[in-house]
């Protein structure tokens, strides 16, 4: 939002301020200031002198055609005397030249005044070719002034018309997704004005799309996981309810306990598969050597397999948190020990600003066509039909790795020709003082 207002005000600024000058030296070039003095200025002046004229040529008529005649031949504005009965005049402006004994025309050839002198019976007449240019100046402002706020306006367009696009775009998506279409997302623009908004959009879309399929995916664990145990506990009790034998009493007893533990580790894993919420999480992020950290793991394990250990020769500092990256590690070698035959081999490898941890043991592999789809809750691949578990390891690490940057690749061993689970770590660099 503070990319948008900032825009909007410099936007706004940019425009009055590049018109505004535009305008004003355009309007300088066409209609250049001079020193002359103005219509309005003119004609005043002339009121006074005319007003001055009739007094002189009333009082002294004896000069008054040389006077005149002078003053024609050295002046642009033209005096003339006639008798009164010749001034004939509509009766409004009669009746107005009676009462204030001076009176302004106006025409096509000019602005003329007129006085009458009353001790002679004439009228003093000043022609003038002035013009009262009021009007044309008038509509020249108004034309100015439109042309202006239509630049203003046009300008205004042009920079709101992206965000009306965007926000119209942004309506229909969410629109879209609140019908159902939970894989519709927006394409966030570098230079979007709500590019922020378009982004939380998107992030509560994958966030409330991620929550719909968790609950699908529990969902059906708990429709068909759960279905099997459940069976044979029922099976399990109408046996021990038809049977007298003791020994048999006690082997149904034994097979009903396994099945309510395997029951017990399904609710188990689906609880902490749900309770890996990044919402929920606060990770205790620490800085540790994942060689020192790992060998000090893997030094009380204990399983059927060969554990080899290979650190790397540099140090990898991780940012990491060492609870969530030990679920990790326990997922990932339980699994390498349940696919594995008789090795399992951790190694530790530093490749320029990434670090990684490989476990791999030597058991049959993941085919690549697989490797995309074990990761994903409640899908086992082809070498796990008839092993224990039921496919969340593999998701519960792809999890982990999401929020905490600990990223999970499926490939092949090399030494041992099995399954290589890599996390990828960003390698950080030791603080020194």
């Amino acid at each position: 939002m503070r990319k948008l207002i900032a825009s909007l005000i410099l936007a706004v600024l940019a425009t009055i301020i590049s018109l505004g000058w535009s305008i004003s030296e355009f309007a300088a070039l066409h209609n250049p200031q001079t020193e002359a003095p103005s219509t309005t200025d003119h004609l005043a002046a002339l009121k006074l002198l005319g007003v001055s004229l009739a007094r002189s040529l009333d009082n002294d008529a004896t000069n008054n055609d040389i006077f005149i005649d002078n003053w024609n031949q050295h002046n642009s504005e033209q005096l003339s005397l006639v008798a009164e009965t010749e001034f004939i005049l509509p009766s409004p402006l009669q009746l107005q030249f009676d009462s204030e004994a001076s009176l302004l025309l106006e025409s096509d050839e000019g602005i003329s005044l007129h006085y009458l002198l009353p001790k002679t019976g004439k009228v003093l007449n000043i022609n003038t070719s002035l013009t009262t240019p009021a009007e044309a100046s008038l509509n020249l402002n108004k034309l100015y002034t439109m042309v202006f706020y239509g630049g203003v306006v046009l300008i205004m367009l042009v920079w709101v018309s992206p965000l009306i696009r965007q926000l119209l775009n942004l309506s229909k998506t969410t629109k879209a997704f609140g019908m159902g279409k939970l894989q519709q997302r927006i394409v966030v623009n570098k230079t979007s004005y709500i590019g922020s908004i378009e982004t939380e959009f998107n992030r509560m879309a994958d966030r409330i799309q991620q929550l719909v399929n968790d609950n699908k995916l529990l969902c059906r664990a708990v429709s068909h996981d759960l279905k099997t145990p459940i069976a044979r506990l029922r099976f399990g009790i109408e046996a021990l309810e038809e049977t007298h034998n003791e020994k048999l009493r006690v082997k149904y007893f034994q097979r009903l306990n396994r099945d309510i533990d395997t029951m017990e580790e399904l609710v188990m894993t689906l609880l902490s598969y749900a309770r890996l919420d990044q919402a929920n999480i606060q990770p205790d992020l620490q800085l540790i050597e994942l060689n020192g950290w790992l060998q000090q793991k893997l030094a009380n394990q204990s399983g059927p397999h060969q554990l080899n250990f290979l650190p790397s020769s540099d140090p990898l500092m991780v940012n990491t948190d060492p609870k969530y990256l030990s679920m990790q590690v326990a997922n990932l070698l339980s699994n390498a020990e349940r696919f594995g035959h008789s090795k399992v081999q951790v190694v530790v490898e530093v490749k320029g600003d990434s670090g990684w941890v490989h476990f791999d043991d030597d058991g049959h592999g993941i085919a690549a066509e697989e490797a995309e789809q074990v990761i994903k809750p409640f899908v086992r691949g082809q070498q796990s039909r008839g092993n224990a578990g039921h496919g969340m390891g593999l998701a519960i690490v792809t999890r982990i790795g999401c929020w905490m940057g600990s990223k999970l690749l499926i490939g092949r061993a090399p030494e041992l020709g099995g399954a290589r689970m890599s996390l990828q770590f960003k390698r950080l660099l030791r603080h020194t003082s």
